[in-house]
């Protein structure tokens, strides 16, 4: 079966909008998953929850999801993002707040699991940004394979024989000795420096593996976030993909 795996959209219309093009233009794509974090930061919250639920076939949940609608503590949240996650609570809806509030933390599928963040206690956030952060989670995988989101930086953990290295390729096939923990990069807000919006494309009958980067309107995601008072830094950092 051939994936699409998203995440990390944080309301951000413009890119989600290319994103869900080129998805749709891909014929052989059969499932969309998309690891969560919809909405914070950007100015489009309802409209990016509207477009995911019409692409997606499974949607889990994102710390700022369940930020939005009061089912995580956003005391821990940097200055910026406490005050995107108030601001999305005002405008969304009961409708959108419900659905939020109802999503699930992880989902399996063939030989894959899929989290926003860590398959060990995914109800903490932990972000997996190193091999060495990765020690827990390939050691209660039960399956091959696991997508994770959060830190919006693509990038796949491979490990063999319990030696475990970090890949930046655009493009693999993922070895059968291997187990892997693959973040696809965020649609949203990409912070690997490259502003573009980045999720996979995953071929789980060949294995194989492919990063899609995509350019879209930053100058109109931007304007958005000024306009509705949101932190100039958010508008900013989307130009530099940091």
């Amino acid at each position: 079966m051939i994936y699409a795996i998203i995440s990390d959209i944080h309301g951000n219309l413009e890119s989600l909008l290319k994103v869900a093009e080129k998805i749709k233009s891909h014929k052989e794509i059969e499932k969309v998953i998309c690891l969560g974090d919809i909405v914070g930061y950007g100015a489009d919250p309802e409209k990016c929850i509207q477009i995911t639920k019409e692409i997606s076939d499974v949607i889990l949940a994102g710390n700022h999801d369940f930020a939005a609608c009061g089912m995580t503590n956003i005391e821990v949240f940097n200055p910026f993002a406490k005050q995107a996650v108030l601001w999305t609570r005002e405008v969304l809806d009961y409708r959108e707040i419900n659905f939020l509030k109802n999503l699930p933390l992880k989902t399996s599928m063939e030989n894959m699991d899929f989290v926003h963040s860590s398959l060990y206690r995914p109800e903490e956030w932990r972000y997996l940004l190193s091999a060495s952060d990765t020690h827990i989670d390939f050691q209660i995988m039960e399956k091959d394979i696991l997508f994770i989101g959060h830190s919006h930086t693509p990038l796949v953990f491979e490990n063999k024989g319990g030696k475990v290295k970090t890949i930046t390729k655009e493009e693999m096939n993922l070895q059968p000795e291997g187990k892997y923990i693959i973040n696809p990069g965020s649609v949203g807000q990409p912070r690997d420096g490259d502003p573009r919006a980045s999720f996979v494309i995953f071929d789980s009958k060949k294995n194989h593996l492919q990063r899609i980067r995509l350019e879209y309107d930053i100058l109109e995601a931007q304007r958005k976030i000024r306009e509705a008072n949101l932190p100039e830094i958010l508008a900013e950092r989307l130009s530099y993909g940091m």
